[in-house]
């Protein structure tokens, strides 16, 4: 009987410690499992949205340029417009060229060629159309088209929320986790939301960044222009919002206190179980 006691006391010590050890695993270790099952990711071309601003660079294979000057006075020159990408994960546009909004309708106005239909369309698609139009006016043109920036929002339980202005044309979602300086102690891994808006349709996805690593393969993994990442707090860090600092101090020592005691308590029996033996 005696041993029994003393077996049940083992395996409760046990249960107790892999419990505690568990549970911090699975609350903050990433990709726990499918690391060794990934597939190669797919990038798709970004599609131009409205509101996406486009840098256009227009001039000729010849030794003319005189004949372009005039398709390159419309837009905005990219270093009065750098400022539009500030921001982490940015670089100002040193490579000249015009930036255009592509307006509510979708469109871009180049001077004398006038608009252009860019919504729904890759650079190099809007760059061929541009190409095309300019043949009438330009001898060997050359156009070249791209986006200015991709925006993405990063809110919630991440160390530094707020808006990142990416330059390349696929960041991922780690790449805008890691801008945005990992999540907090108290975020909730395992529903992170990404919300889409594509043209007026929004949709969002639900993600889990703990138990498999089959977020690097999600439809969303590749962000487009105006993804919004949204990661919750767990239910400890809510609880903590707005507490008395002096209050939750005292609650830990407090808790501590019992803790050891309970520790305690477990070694004072198991000792006196071996003192029956």
């Amino acid at each position: 009987m005696k041993k029994i006691q003393l077996y049940l006391v083992a395996i409760g010590l046990v249960v107790l410690y892999s419990s505690c050890t568990q549970k911090i695993y699975k609350e903050y270790n990433l990709f726990q499992k499918g690391l060794d099952s990934l597939k190669n990711y797919e990038y798709k071309t970004p599609l131009v949205q409205n509101n996406d601003q486009l840098n256009v660079q227009i001039y000729s294979a010849t030794l003319s340029q005189e004949q372009v000057s005039v398709f390159n006075m419309g837009g905005a020159s990219s270093s009065n417009s750098s400022s539009a990408l500030a921001g982490a994960g940015s670089n100002s546009n040193a490579s000249g060229g015009q930036n255009y909004v592509v307006d509510i309708n979708g469109m871009i106005s180049i001077p004398i060629i006038g608009a252009i239909k860019s919504e729904g369309k890759t650079t190099d698609q809007i760059a061929k159309e541009i190409k095309a139009k300019l043949e009438a006016y330009v001898k060997e043109p050359v156009v070249s088209v791209r986006l200015a920036g991709i925006k993405i929002n990063v809110l919630g339980a991440v160390k530094h929320p707020g808006i990142i202005n990416f330059t390349s044309l696929n960041p991922t979602l780690i790449d805008a986790i890691s801008q945005a300086g990992d999540f907090e102690d108290g975020a909730k891994r395992k529903e992170v939301y990404l919300i889409r808006d594509v043209n007026g349709k929004r949709t969002s996805y639900k993600l889990n960044f703990i138990d498999d690593a089959a977020v690097f393969n999600a439809e969303v993994f590749q962000l487009i222009q105006n993804d919004l990442i949204y990661v919750p707090a767990n239910d400890e860090k809510l609880k903590n919002i707005n507490q008395d600092q002096d209050v939750q101090r005292k609650i830990q020592v407090a808790q501590l206190v019992i803790a050891g005691i309970g520790a305690l308590s477990v070694m004072l029996n198991t000792y006196l179980i071996f003192k029956r033996l």
